[in-house]
């Protein structure tokens, strides 16, 4: 396979598919190590592409937005490939094969994107970097925990993934009866959701970078379906993630523990990105039947909450 001139890392997703990705332009980049790379995505994932490649030229960048406005892909763009894994639909863009999108999900396939992009690359000829999350910890930092902190993460993208804050509070009673310090995290999303516990410890990061030092910092994490979830499973911090309308086979974070209540009917949609159980109500039974004491019996077998209270 003949080298490009030169590579873009592209994505415009949101934190928890652009983390499933990161594996993928890992991949990418340590196959052409000689070849000039830049990224296009969004300022706040930066951070996590700058080991691998630099910021795209505002030239550069001019031209991937024209992309979208004509029938052919922009003069600067030749001799370049353009590697975007995404989720389901390719962009509306013109024909080309420097084009190299890869889908994260696909119609009637429980599988996680991961899988798909490693299928994609070794289309391509491109080895998977299967150590990703070593490699993550090594330029990012592993788990270093420094205090008594458990993270509880109330919201997700997507109101149907979240766990009702009432066995939120449950859970946070819970373990404070075994000595641990539960930590609510919060942001502006949970805020204008109402998901604010009206009692106990509130962590409300300033940007992704305090998030990832708060992860690392800390003892262990429960959350659903989420992004923050993402991070910490490549931080290598443990802990617990509950599951109810997704599968955790696509969604499921590296190296957590996945809690389901095992309805027959979940998981019963691959994108959470519209309406989905209809006649389901609300909040979802999926979720509503995760038991704060089944979540404080799963800590406690992993190790991470001590044995009485």
């Amino acid at each position: 396979m003949q080298p490009p001139d030169k590579i873009v890392l592209e994505h415009a997703g949101a934190l928890g598919d652009f983390l499933l990705a990161w594996p993928f332009f890992l991949s990418v980049s340590r196959h052409f190590p000689a070849v000039p790379a830049c990224w296009a995505a969004p300022p706040s994932h930066g951070r996590w592409l700058a080991p691998l490649a630099a910021p795209c030229p505002p030239e550069l960048r001019r031209a991937l937005d024209a992309r979208f406005a004509g029938d052919a892909w922009p003069k600067e763009l030749e001799n370049a490939w353009v590697f975007r894994p995404g989720l389901a639909a390719r962009p509306a863009l013109p024909p080309w094969e420097g084009f190299r999108f890869v889908p994260g999900v696909v119609p009637g396939r429980d599988v996680s994107p991961l899988a798909l992009y490693r299928e994609a690359l070794g289309g391509w000829g491109i080895p998977f970097a299967e150590d990703y999350r070593e490699a993550f910890q090594g330029y990012f930092g592993g788990h270093a925990p420094t205090g008594d902190a458990a993270l509880l993460f109330p919201g997700a993208g997507h109101m149907d993934k979240a766990w009702p804050l009432a066995l939120w509070q449950h859970l946070a009673r819970l373990l404070r009866e075994y000595g641990v310090r539960p930590v609510f995290v919060i942001g502006p999303v949970e805020r204008d959701r109402g998901l604010v516990p009206q009692a106990g410890e509130i962590l409300e990061p300033e940007d992704l970078e305090a998030l990832s030092k708060a992860l690392r910092g800390c003892r262990f994490v429960v959350g659903p379906d989420c992004g923050p979830m993402h991070l910490a499973g490549l931080h290598g911090v443990p802990g617990v993630s509950l599951f109810g309308p997704t599968s955790p086979r696509q969604w499921g974070p590296a190296g957590l523990e996945i809690l389901r209540a095992s309805l027959p009917c979940a998981p019963c949609t691959a994108v959470t990105s519209g309406e989905f159980a209809p006649g389901c109500a609300r909040p979802l039974p999926c979720m509503v039947r995760i038991a704060p004491e089944d979540v404080l019996a799963r800590l406690r077998r992993a190790g991470l909450v001590p044995g009485r209270p």
